[in-house]
């Protein structure tokens, strides 16, 4: 009698030790090799004087059932309103089993560091299965939480929504190829030299990366941020001064840029005034506005100043209208060397 309650006893704690075994992957994804190819869209307002949207492209290849993976992004920010802003994204994320490999497209160099031991995440973690939904030719099963959705085949995550403090991010695959090829047959490693950096050591090479890649990163990382899910419940009110710090982090990069672009626009802005108003023949106006021309692209703003017809009445019209921007720009100088973040840059432009 005793031993056969030992017996089940000892059963009882292998079954339960075996099905705790299972539970745990022993590769990130259930996928030996593929690549996903995703359409980025992601909005919010600012602050009611500017708009902020984003449009690009990703694409996911992976090898070894994901323990090897590169990851790259290409699109472009762009702010409405007050601020105007366009800036090209670009990203690239190599892993391997030991290294992770980033990509810094201004400096043309890879950055190298050694992996931290972490175990895999589950894409599934506090989220409530919903039903499935075909997805780039697959079936994948449909997962949702407070403010998030994603589409998951065998571990792939084929759909990411997410909305939290008035920020829509989406990630949506569009096509997905299965098959046997090596990683580098797949994707594209830029070449550039390899240096390597410690891990939130060496600051001075990761600055550029860090601001290139932010908004893109931090837009999809929101996602599994455990702290803001409650911010995104329909019964849950959005504190200002959160969604206002929220926002300033997420715009930081933009500020940054701004704050240092408007003032090479007033110089512009000057130059091309002083050119313009000794410029005899449409050569010499159009290689007056270039440089103009080129500071205004920076701000996303695309205008026809190429000049064919040059006399009296066009050189006045163009003459005012740069007057009239150097002027509005000017007056706001002040405010905008005192601006510390995204939202007080707005309100002194608008």
């Amino acid at each position: 009698m005793l031993f056969s309650k030992i017996n089940r006893i000892v059963l009882l704690s292998l079954a339960i030790l075996t099905s705790l075994f299972v539970e745990i992957p022993s590769h990130p994804l259930a996928v030996k090799s593929g690549i996903i190819s995703y359409e980025i869209r992601g909005e919010t307002i600012l602050n009611k004087e500017t708009n902020l949207s984003i449009r690009g492209k990703a694409r996911l290849c992976f090898d070894n059932w994901g323990e090897e993976k590169i990851e790259e992004e290409i699109g472009v920010v762009l702010t409405r309103g007050a601020i105007k802003h366009k800036q090209e994204i670009r990203r690239f994320e190599q892993h391997t089993k030991e290294k992770i490999i980033v990509a810094d497209f201004e400096t043309e160099q890879l950055l190298e560091r050694t992996k931290t031991l972490s175990p895999y995440r589950d894409e599934r973690e506090n989220l409530e299965k919903k039903g499935q939904e075909m997805l780039a030719g697959v079936l994948c099963d449909v997962w949702e939480g407070p403010g998030i959705k994603k589409c998951i085949y065998k571990g792939l995550v084929l759909r990411l929504e997410s909305q939290v403090l008035d920020v829509h991010y989406s990630r949506v695959a569009y096509e997905l190829q299965l098959g046997s090829a090596s990683l580098e047959n797949k994707c594209e490693v830029p070449d550039y030299p390899v240096h390597e950096f410690g891990l939130f050591k060496d600051k001075v090479k990761t600055k550029n990366i860090s601001q290139s890649e932010n908004l893109c990163k931090v837009l999809k990382d929101i996602a599994f941020d455990n702290s803001l899910k409650k911010t995104a419940s329909k019964d849950f009110k959005v504190d200002d001064k959160k969604r206002q710090k929220f926002i300033n982090f997420i715009g930081a990069d933009i500020y940054k840029r701004q704050k240092k672009v408007l003032p090479e626009l007033l110089t512009a802005l000057k130059k091309t005034r002083e050119c313009l108003q000794t410029g005899e023949d449409p050569f010499t106006a159009n290689q007056c506005i270039e440089n103009f021309s080129r500071m205004k692209a920076k701000l996303g703003t695309q205008e026809e100043d190429y000049i064919i017809l040059w006399d009296e009445k066009r050189k006045n019209t163009l003459l005012d209208k740069i007057e009239d921007e150097l002027m509005h720009l000017q007056s706001r100088m002040p405010c905008i060397n005192r601006a510390k973040n995204i939202n007080d840059l707005s309100s002194c432009l608008q």
